[in-house]
């Protein structure tokens, strides 16, 4: 096991339970307050910037530090992690997802989706067709109302990657979303 593969494991967990990637320094500080907040113990700013590549830094971080860092996603401590079905999960290549996915076949026209993602981005979609969107309402993204476009695939930690786009009279290249962090809540709603 590369423990810097589990390193960068560990930080793209972090990212997604943040919602956002942090590259300023107002985010990383804000990054340690909320790991204070949430643990009861700190990581030094430095310590952030140098984990998340901000500041070049050769060195891997003290078990001290990844202790914390685990604790704030959920886990015991570093080696809990390590062990941890989500890391063995997320550290391969390739595999399949069991959790967290929508497929899109398997809606129905008027079911409705409420996809969030980062600080404050967010859109809700309609199904019109198997595999056949429209936006409803959408916050702080490129799409918008009306858009219609095709989807096929939902997943918690992943970005959303539409094609088809259809806005008015225009058809629009693909589009991604979330893709820092992916999406972090797909919810059901009422139509």
């Amino acid at each position: 096991m590369d423990k810097n593969i589990a390193l960068e494991t560990l930080v793209e967990i972090t990212n997604q339970n943040l919602g956002y990637v942090p590259t300023t320094p107002t985010e990383f500080l804000d990054l340690t307050v909320e790991i204070e907040r949430k643990t009861g113990y700190s990581i030094s700013l430095s310590s952030i910037k140098r984990i998340w590549g901000y500041v070049r830094y050769e060195g891997f971080p003290s078990v001290t530090t990844l202790n914390n860092l685990a604790q704030y996603n959920g886990f015991r401590n570093w080696e809990a992690f390590l062990s941890s079905k989500t890391f063995n999960r997320l550290s391969e290549d390739s595999g399949f997802f069991e959790e967290s996915i929508v497929n899109p076949i398997d809606l129905n026209p008027g079911d409705r989706l409420m996809l969030s993602w980062g600080k404050d981005k967010s859109c809700e979609i309609e199904c019109i067709l198997p595999m056949r969107f429209r936006v409803i309402r959408a916050e702080n993204i490129k799409l918008e109302a009306g858009d219609i476009f095709t989807l096929h695939t939902l997943c918690l930690g992943h970005p959303i990657y539409i094609s088809d786009i259809v806005r008015g009279e225009v058809r629009l290249p693909a589009y991604i979303g979330a893709k820092k962090g992916g999406l972090t809540s797909i919810t059901r709603r009422p139509n």
